[in-house]
C-alpha cells in the first residue's frame, strides 16, 4: 500500500530551508546542490498542492500554510533522528537533544558538568542552538530551552534549576581601593544592574537596612556574562545569581564583601512542551540536570 506522504528527502530539504531561510545554506547543510534542494521543494509543493514558501528579499520565508506544516514536520524529523540514534547505539534512553540556553548559564554552569552527563549517560548527545529572546516560543526541532525569568512562560512546563540566590560581589582591586565592610558603604560605589532583575538591588537593600542607597543609578547589562566581567574588572559592585559566580569566587576573581544572600523570584528554568516528557532521552536528561542542580 502506497503511503500518502512526501519523501524524506523532500521533508529534509523543506526543514533545512525553513531553518536557514536560504536555499544555498540549506544545500550546504544537506551536502547537496542548491538546484537539488529547489527540486525537492518543488516536488513537495506539488505533492501537498499548496505553496509552502515565498520569496522575501534574497531569501525564503514560509507561507502561513508552510509555517503550520513545518512545526509537525520538524518535530517528526527530530523523533526519527532520535529513534535512529538510540537504535544504532543499542542503549535505552539514548538519542540527540537540541537545547536552547541562555549563554552565561550554558558556559559557566552547564558546560562544566557535561563530562558528568557523558559519564552517566554516554548515549545522550546534546546539540545547542541560540537562546530564546524574551517573547519567543520553542522553535520546531528544539526539545527544550534553559531560560532566565520567573518561570511562567505560556504553553510549557518550567522546572526550576538554579539561580534564586543572589549575592553581592566586587573585585579585590575595587575593595582594596575602597572597602565595603557594611551595606551603607555602597553609597560611594557604582551599582551594576541586570536589566531583567530590576528588583534585586531593592530587595537586597531592604533586607540589609540600606534602602537609602541610590538603587536606580549605574550601568545596566542584558547578559550576566557582561555584568560579571564588569564586576571582575572593578567597574562596580554587582548583585548576581550565586550559581553564576561560584568559580570566580573560588579563584579569587570576585569577593563577597558584606551582607548575606537574598532570594529573588527569578532563576534558570528548563522549559519544554508537556508531551516531551514522554521521550525517554529527554526524560533521562531532565532527571540528570535537576539532580546536578541539587548536589
Amino acid at each position: 500500500m502506497k503511503r500518502d506522504c512526501p519523501t524524506i528527502q523532500e521533508l529534509l530539504a523543506f526543514d533545512a530551508v525553513l531553518r536557514y531561510q536560504s536555499v544555498t545554506q540549506a544545500a550546504q547543510a544537506l551536502c547537496i546542490t542548491a538546484s537539488a534542494v529547489s527540486k525537492q521543494l518543488a516536488g513537495l509543493e506539488a505533492f501537498v498542492g499548496v505553496p509552502l514558501l515565498q520569496k522575501s528579499g534574497r531569501g525564503l520565508t514560509p507561507t502561513r500554510e508552510g509555517l503550520a506544516y513545518w512545526h509537525p514536520v520538524a518535530d517528526g524529523l527530530r523523533r526519527i533522528e532520535t529513534a535512529t540514534f538510540a537504535l544504532r547505539s543499542g542503549q535505552a534512553g539514548s538519542g540527540v537533544l537540541t537545547l536552547a540556553s541562555v549563554p552565561t548559564f550554558l558556559t559557566t554552569w552547564l558546560v562544566p558538568r557535561l563530562l558528568d552527563l557523558r559519564r552517566q549517560h554516554p548515549g545522550i548527545t546534546l546539540s545547542f542552538v541560540r537562546h530564546l529572546s524574551a517573547g519567543e516560543s520553542l522553535a520546531p526541532g528544539v526539545d527544550a530551552a534553559i531560560r532566565y525569568g520567573t518561570g511562567d512562560w505560556p504553553g510549557v512546563v518550567s522546572d526550576y534549576i538554579a539561580g534564586h540566590e543572589f549575592v553581592l560581589v566586587a573585585s579585590p582591586g575595587l575593595l582594596a581601593a575602597s572597602p565595603i565592610h557594611e551595606p551603607g558603604q555602597l553609597a560611594g560605589h557604582t551599582l551594576l544592574h541586570h536589566e531583567e532583575a530590576e528588583g534585586a538591588w531593592r530587595r537586597w537593600a531592604t533586607q540589609h537596612g540600606a534602602s537609602h542607597l541610590p538603587l536606580l543609578s549605574g550601568p545596566r547589562f542584558a547578559q550576566y556574562s557582561a555584568l560579571i566581567q564588569a564586576a571582575c574588572s572593578g567597574l562596580g559592585a554587582a548583585l548576581v545569581p550565586r550559581v553564576l559566580v561560584e568559580d570566580d569566587l573560588a579563584r579569587g576573581a570576585l569577593c563577597m564583601p558584606c551582607g548575606g544572600p537574598v532570594a529573588i523570584d527569578q532563576g534558570h528554568y528548563l522549559c519544554y512542551a508537556p508531551e516531551r516528557i514522554e521521550q525517554p532521552v529527554f526524560r533521562t536528561f531532565r532527571e540528570w540536570i535537576l539532580a546536578a542542580a541539587h548536589v
